[in-house]
């Protein structure tokens, strides 16, 4: 035993102790848990967790599963709260009590003392994505994210079939308090109680919790987390940063709230029945924000999905049965830019995709777990011999999916990674399938390049695959991160063998374009450099362009290989022999022997070109030319010699010919003999020399008369010449020598000029012959050759004849106008002129006659001369032998020959074969055929003929044409169609092959006849072979799932078809369905599209919870979804019916709008229950003023306890009110829609009003200081006015900033008083007659004073436009473009609010300032346009097929503007400006077709034609594009859509009731005139009246006699006149001119 406490120990001992972790343990767990995670802002995370919980509860919920997080951040209501509410299953109070447990797992509840009878953990099934809802885990996550939260929590349960609540409270101040006094922590009390039971919720920190638990009641189950303490900062970030935590968590739950393909936009698949929403409630005038995760578009995730343009998906699994999903998304690069999402939130390099960020997101059980992330594996990697891009592999982002049995060890050696398509396992390399997935997406889906410049299409023979030779498009220019390149700009390839130096030629992009394109891959043309170097172009990869080459370095290069190239020729002479420039030699100098070097830039000799890669270069040569006059005296061309170091010409000997030449030296590829190479010439050189004449050596005797006399001095020129015949001067000292056969020559002199030598005045002796002296004798006679008569001429050809004319002595003789004509029977006159000769020849044109007969015809020549006897002959014209005529014929049938212009008849898509063809002349001889004459046949069904078998007389066999109708022509031709021969070949039906079926319309609905279908029996190519008979109806038969036995088939005779009626289904659902037509051994099959029926009834899909309470003036945040179906119960589309929701009794305000996602479904909310009490919902439709009958539901209309609805004034009724005294005490108390009073409201709030004289305050004076005594509002010691009368008293409440509550005033009914609107009055009438002897009943006469109709017919369901106007009424604010106009046709509201789309939540302003203060609170959120800024040119400009005020073609489609049909309620002047911006000349037409043909029409007329919008909702671009989806308008319930007007009734009904209050005013001023007119004739007839008139007209008497008196005095007589500033003073004899008269 120890006596004191450091008294030694003689033995070991054992001391029992117990520990208990300390309270932070469970409060500050969540502090480390997520301040030590990488998020920046984990609250999101942390409410996640409490989310997790609330999915775990809902997760066998049979309907919808609603989760709830509520923020309360308005002080008038308690402290700050958190609540996270759902409609799971609940918790016991012994689940309950194991929740509080810290770090109890769902695995060890069960094998302890915590088990309870409910719980048990089963693993569930697995499900695609892991969507088991299975999260909640290891009993830690909820309570560190209450402690993180906040510092208290309540958690409030129910669990099915249980009628008691639990209820525990968790706080860190009761556990420090329990510390500090020594008591238990971890020990509480849950409170079991009913449900809607909060007596036990005191103090006002917490007033929400009686809202909270008043929502208790009817609900089955439920759990509630609401959590208190919240600190600050926590507040500012869930306030401030809403969208951002919102967005984080509808990221971590996406595939919970989207289903297992995720968010997407273009094709939305059935989305899970979860229900995550989000509330946050500040103190007013701030208003609640509510969103649903599902409306959250701009999550990670949903970015991720949307923005991919492929997936590819794959299982990993490993030998422990582990299974984990994933899928890899591409996101190309587009145009400019890259499409990988980026994250706000995450930090990456700009502009590179993904950058160095990891590829997968790991979601576990289906929710994301917050940063914790794969990076890559091996097969997705980019190894080393990669021949993608990196940034292909930068673009690819995915996703992991798993569950609990799985431990993420996916890099080990035995995981098998399988791809997957369509949900079906892929056998193969995974590595290899990735890659070849990657290549096909970098190739169809990134935009990296754009072409520019298109030039054409073109076939490339360089590929060598075929199919990969067209179509090429050709571009001039590229732009390509950030550079252009064009062509003709230099440029380096990189990663090619050699290194290319060049210039672009064009870029080729296979495909078929016709403009400016993005595309990746694609090939340049270089044109290698320097050309003289190279001499060709070179096709490359564009990837191959080296874009960090510069000019600069490009052109260093090709300079240094530019200077080996061939520069000049360099010329030797070794014989020392030169001949210099412009040298002048004698005829027959010898020219040589030359030496020629070719020389470079660098003086080196050259007998080859440079080389280029390995091997030599190709080897030169130079030609020697001598040229006169451009014609070739001499060529050579000389090899490299190299014992003799160039190029060497032996000598030249034959320069004999006279004037100047030109030697030139060219050198020339040896293998081409080209003096061009690359485009640039090669060096070259050139001398010009000139040869001249040579020493005299020889003569000729030039010109001399033909015509010499004996005697008669006459010259003879001799013309020197050298040794080779060249004119040459004659030799000094030359004597002549003449002799001349039996003639004495002698002569004077002789003379030389230049080279001619004259011997002068020769003359001859001798005697002269006698038949010389017949040339001087006159005509006599007519000698026509050839003298045979008659003679013999072929038709078709001219005839020639020979004239002379001779004298008496047969000799020819000349004269002057000696003209000879000839005269052929019906042929022109021909003449010859015989004057200088006597002799001519005539040519006739050619003799065309129609041979009759085949036989020869005789025509008349006549010949004639004047003065001479005329010379007549016969001629004599056979048929031609020329080709004539055409027969065509068959070797088949030797009988059948083919007559012009024939038609024949053949069977359709036949083969007209040996057909032979036979040549004849005019004689009727068949023609033999040779291959000059088969040459000349042409026919015009091919051009395709064997030249073999035209010689043969064969022609190529004749397609028939396929169809029926088409009759084609066919001609056979000779010598350019001279001899022409045709037929037509008319196609007739082959055997019938198939039954056709034609449908007038593919579409119908259940329950409605298919319009008419026709049969009928075509051959192999279509046409109609008429084989069908009456009786064929016999025989016919159609089958179709769900069609009515009701078919008729009727026979057709016009057509010989049958025409089939009744063709109706009546069951099964919409969708594709397959009718089978039958004859005999016919089928035919064709398919409808079979839609819903007629709409006969409404279906409630989802309604609130039951039984269904709403507080008075409050909505239900649960829709209504009413399905519209046909009778079979098929979900029905159809736009034009009306659903109505009436009540019972009708009193209940509501509302109902479609849902924009489902057209078919109706929401239903309730913003405002007038009264209070039960009701019955009904829901009716019509269609066509035909009911269509709907579900039904009962609703109940609670008081809302903090409404106020009026104001109770209590005062002394019996007191007086003295004039200046004091009014008694008033108490005013706040009365709620309960009926009980209501304490909240500031005294500042309450306002005293005091006025004189009737309703309608006039003067008045306010009276504000009031004191508040206890649940009233008390006013006293107010001073009476000192003005005696009627007056009214009347207190108001200002509820809120746009609110006020009035108390009834007091005052009296007046007679005369106007009735009030919506009041009904009663006119009762008593006789009174008092010799009756039995009373009469009273007469009542009911009647309102109402606008009750037009108030009706104002608050009539129409078209409304959903976008919130937050702005309309601030200073210089038109409002939002949605706002501004209303559009009465829904298909033209439609269309027009799809196509201004982007702007129709835009704000308008007046001014900048207003634009600008927009902008600046919204942060740049809001789009705004001030029209201070904006321009539009003024007037309206005629529709374009209007020119000129005339109508250029009549429109198809009733054109108009689209801004004309925009109805402006207000500011017109302003809204036209804006949509004369926004809609510019867009045009509205009626139909697609009307559209285009509207265009074409402009455009034809040489008009700019505008952006056209269709009825159907179609749009056709002002640049002509139209179709596919992004030019289609969606359907109208999808849209936010301009608002209709009210129907003209309203107006009409509002014009005829402000016409009645102007009637009623001027029935009271004429009333009143009435009464004036009585007052002032009974004033007249006033004793006092009358005693005036006397006396008025006594004075005027003696007025009368003044005047009288006064005229006495005048000389002259005044005329009698009225008395003026006109005619003063005038004497009486004048008569003033007369005015001129004005009228006005």
């Amino acid at each position: 035993m120890l006596q004191q406490e450091d008294q030694a120990l003689s033995v070991a001992t054992k001391e029992h102790i117990t520990f208990t972790p300390h309270h932070n343990t469970l409060t500050g767990s969540g502090m480390y848990e997520y301040y030590a995670s990488e998020g920046q802002k984990p609250l999101s995370y942390a409410l996640a967790e409490l989310v997790d919980n609330a999915l775990s509860a809902t997760a066998k919920n049979p309907g919808m599963r609603t989760i709830e997080i509520r923020m309360l951040f308005d002080e008038t209501l308690g402290k700050p709260a958190v609540i996270i509410l759902d409609n799971g299953c609940g918790m016991t109070s012994k689940q309950l009590n194991n929740w509080a447990v810290y770090r109890l797992s769902k695995f060890t509840r069960a094998n302890n003392k915590f088990e309870s009878q409910e719980e048990g953990y089963v693993r569930p099934d697995p499900v695609p994505r892991s969507l088991n809802s299975d999260i909640s885990y290891f009993g830690a996550g909820g309570k560190q994210a209450v402690f993180y939260i906040g510092d208290t929590t309540r958690m409030i349960s129910k669990p099915v079939n249980s009628q008691d609540v639990h209820e525990l409270v968790l706080s860190k101040e009761e556990f420090e308090r329990k510390e500090k006094n020594r008591e238990e922590v971890y020990t509480g009390t849950i409170i079991n109680r009913k449900p809607g039971d909060s007596s036990h919720v005191n103090g006002n920190d917490e007033r929400f919790l009686r809202a909270i638990i008043a929502e208790e009641c009817g609900k089955e189950s439920f759990t509630a987390v609401v959590i208190t303490g919240i600190l600050p900062e926590h507040i500012t970030f869930l306030k401030q940063d809403f969208e951002v935590w919102t967005r984080e968590l509808a990221h971590i739950y996406h595939y919970y709230i989207h289903g297992i393909n995720g968010n997407i936009f273009t094709n939305p698949g059935p989305r899970p029945e979860i229900d995550i929403q989000i509330t946050l409630r500040e103190k007013s005038p701030r208003c609640p924000r509510a969103i649903n995760l599902r409306e959250v578009d701009d999550d990670m995730q949903t970015l991720y999905i949307n923005s991919a343009k492929d997936t590819f998906e794959f299982k990993a699994s490993t030998k422990d049965s582990g299974i984990v999903e994933g899928v890899m998304r591409y996101h190309p690069f587009l145009f400019d830019r890259e499409t990988y999402p980026t994250d706000p939130l995450a930090s990456g390099e700009l502009h590179q995709a993904r950058g160095k960020r990891p590829i997968f997101e790991c979601f576990w059980n289906g929710r994301c777990i917050p940063y914790t992330a794969v990076s890559e594996f091996d097969w997705c990697s980019r190894g080393k011999g990669a021949k993608l891009p990196a940034e292909c592999y930068r673009r690819v982002s995915g996703v992991l999916f798993t569950d609990d049995r799985f431990q993420l060890k996916l890099k080990e050696k035995d995981t098998i990674f399988t791809r997957v398509v369509n949900g079906q396992k892929q056998r193969g390399n995974i590595q290899k399938e990735f890659t070849q997935w990657l290549q096909s997406c970098h190739e169809k889906w990134d935009k990296q390049i754009k072409f520019l410049g298109y030039k054409s299409t073109v076939t490339r023979t360089d590929v060598p695959t075929k199919k990969m030779q067209q179509p090429w498009g050709t571009f001039s220019s590229i732009e390509w991160d950030g550079k252009k390149y064009k062509t003709g700009q230099l440029m380096r390839s990189q990663k090619t063998l050699p290194i290319l130096y060049g210039t672009v030629v064009q870029f080729f992009l296979f495909g078929n374009y016709k403009g400016d394109v993005f595309a990746t891959g694609g090939q340049v043309e270089v044109s290698l450099e320097p050309r003289a170097l190279h001499g060709k172009t070179k096709i490359i990869p564009i990837s191959k362009i080296d874009k960090t080459a510069t000019d600069e370095a490009i052109k260093k290069n090709i300079e240094i290989a530019s200077a080996k190239l061939p520069e000049k020729l360099k010329v030797h002479w070794p014989d020392s022999n030169p001949w210099p420039q412009n040298a002048v030699r004698p005829a027959g100098t010898l020219l040589g022997p030359v030496k020629v070097e070719i020389l470079n830039r660098n003086g080196d000799s050259l007998s080859r070109m440079p080389s280029v890669g390995q091997g030599q270069g190709k080897k030169l040569v130079v030609q020697l030319k001598i040229v006169q006059h451009d014609k070739e005296v001499v060529s050579f061309t000389a090899e490299h010699l190299v014992k003799y170091s160039g190029f060497w010409f032996k000598k030249i000997e034959i320069l004999r010919d006279l004037g100047e030449y030109t030697l030139s030296l060219h050198t020339m590829i040896s293998e081409s003999s080209s003096t061009v190479f690359g485009g640039t010439e090669l060096p070259s050189y050139k001398l010009n020399f000139t040869i001249k004449e040579g020493s005299a050596v020889s003569f000729v005797i030039g010109s001399v008369s033909p015509s010499l006399s004996v005697g008669v001095p006459f010259d003879i020129p001799l013309l020197i010449k050298d040794g080779y015949g060249h004119p040459a001067m004659p030799p000094p000292n030359l004597t002549p020598l003449l002799q001349c056969s039996g003639l004495e020559l002698s002569y004077e002199k002789v003379d030389s000029s230049g080279t001619t030598f004259t011997i002068k005045s020769v003359k001859a002796r001798g005697k002269i012959l006698t038949h010389q002296k017949s040339k001087v004798s006159n005509p006599h006679s007519l000698h026509v050759t050839p003298e045979d008569n008659p003679m013999t001429v072929e038709n078709g050809n001219p005839v020639r004849f020979n004239v002379e004319i001779h004298d008496e002595a047969g000799n020819i003789t000349a004269h002057t106008k000696q003209i000879v004509r000839c005269e052929v029977e019906g042929l022109p006159l021909v003449s010859t002129d015989c004057s200088s000769t006597g002799a001519g020849q005539l040519v006739t044109k050619p003799i065309k006659l129609k041979i009759i007969k085949q036989e020869p015809q005789t025509l008349r020549v006549k010949f004639e001369m004047p003065n001479v006897a005329s010379v007549v002959r016969e001629l004599k014209v056979v048929p031609s032998t020329r080709v004539f005529s055409i027969e065509l014929c068959s070797q088949d049938d030797e009988n059948l020959v083919l007559r012009n212009e024939e038609k024949i008849e053949w069977l359709a898509g036949g083969l007209m074969e040996n057909l032979f063809y036979r040549l004849y002349d005019e004689a009727g001889r068949e023609v033999p055929l040779t291959t000059e004459i088969a040459s000349k046949i042409k026919v015009n069904w091919t051009g395709d003929v064997n030249l073999e078998d035209l010689i043969q007389g064969k022609l190529p066999d004749v397609q028939v044409p396929t169809q029926v109708h088409e009759v084609r022509f066919y001609q056979v031709s000779y010598q350019d169609q001279s001899v022409s021969v045709s037929f037509n070949i008319v196609p007739r039906p082959d055997e019938p092959t198939r039954l056709k079926a034609t449908l007038l319309q593919s579409k119908v609905m259940l329950g409605e006849t298919l319009p008419e279908v026709t049969l009928e029996l075509v051959d192999q190519y279509d046409n109609v072979t008429k084989t069908l008979t009456p009786a064929c109806v016999n025989h016919m038969s159609v089958d179709a799932d769900g069609l009515v036995k009701s078919a008729v088939f009727t026979w057709q005779k016009s057509s010989d078809s049958v025409l089939v009626t009744g063709v109706q289904f009546q069951s099964g659902t919409p969708g594709s369905r397959e009718i089978c037509f039958t004859y005999r051994s016919y089928v035919e099959r064709v398919k409808v599209d079979v839609n819903a029926g007629v709409p006969a009834q409404l279906k409630l899909v989802s309604e609130p919870e039951k039984p269904l309470r709403v507080l008075n003036d409050h909505g239900i945040p649960t829709p209504f979804l009413v399905q519209l179906c046909d009778k079979w119960g098929n979900p029905s589309p159809d736009q034009r019916v009306v659903v109505e929701l009436k009540s019972s009794p009708p009193t209940l305000k509501r509302s109902t709008f479609p849902i924009l996602s489902q057209p078919s479904l109706v929401r239903v909310l309730f913003p405002c229950s007038s009264t209070r009490g039960y009701y019955q919902l009904e829901f009716k439709g019509s269609l066509n003023m035909k009911p269509i009958p709907g579900p039904s539901v009962i609703l109940t209309v609670i008081p809302d306890p903090n409404k106020p609805v009026s104001l109770s004034v209590v005062y002394d009724t019996s007191a007086r009110f003295p004039a200046g005294d004091k009014f008694p005490a008033f108490s005013v108390t706040v009365v709620s829609d309960e009926g009980s009073p209501i304490t909240t409201f500031n005294p500042a709030a309450v306002t005293m009003f005091l006025w004189k004289g009737g309703p309608v305050v006039e003067n008045y004076s306010l009276l504000r200081k009031v004191n508040m005594v206890f649940v009233f509002f008390l006013c006293r010691d107010k001073e009476i006015p000192e003005d005696a009368g009627k007056h009214i008293i009347q207190f108001s409440l200002r509820v809120n900033k746009t609110k006020v509550l009035f108390s009834d005033q007091r005052l009296a009914v007046m007679e005369n008083s106007p009735g009030e609107d919506g009041t009904l009055y009663i006119l009762l009438f008593k006789p009174e007659v008092s010799s009756a002897s039995t009373s009469l009943d009273p007469f009542e006469l009911i009647f309102y004073f109402c606008n009750a109709e037009a108030n009706r017919i104002l608050n009539m369901p129409r078209r409304v436009c959903s976008i919130p106007d937050h702005f309309k009424g601030q200073q210089d604010v038109l409002g939002m473009v949605g706002h501004l106009a209303f559009v009465q046709d829904s298909d033209a509201a439609r269309v027009i609010s799809w196509h201004i789309r982007g702007d129709m939540d835009c704000v308008i302003t007046k001014t900048t300032a207003a634009a600008r203060r927009i902008y600046d609170y919204t942060q740049g959120r809001q789009q705004v346009m001030a029209l201070d800024s904006v321009y539009v040119p003024p007037g309206d400009r005629p529709l374009p097929h209007i020119r000129n005020g005339h109508m250029l073609f009549d429109p198809p489609g009733n054109p108009i503007y689209a801004r004309t049909l925009l109805i402006y309620p207000q500011d017109q002047e302003y809204c036209n400006t804006v949509f004369k911006n926004l809609l510019g000349d867009t045009i509205l037409i009626d139909d697609l077709d009307s559209a285009n043909n509207y265009r074409k029409a402009v455009v034809q007329n040489k008009t700019q034609c505008p952006t056209i919008l269709t009825r159907q909702g179609d749009r056709i671009s002002s640049r002509g594009k139209f179709g596919g989806a992004q030019n289609k308008a969606p359907p109208i319930n999808t849209l936010q859509v301009f608002g209709a007007p009210c129907p003209q009734e309203y107006y009409t009904l509002k014009g005829q009731i402000d016409q009645l209050s102007h009637y009623r005013l001027t029935l009271q001023k004429k009333e009143r005139s009435a009464k004036d007119r009585e007052e002032h004739l009974q004033n007249m007839s006033s004793p006092e009246t009358k005693k005036n008139q006397q006396e008025m007209q006594a004075k005027q008497r003696q007025l009368e006699e003044i005047e009288r008196l006064h005229g006495m005095f005048l000389s002259t007589p005044v005329r009698p006149t009225k008395r003026g500033p006109g005619n003063a003073g005038e004497p009486s004899g004048i008569i003033p001119k007369r005015g001129r008269q004005s009228f006005t």
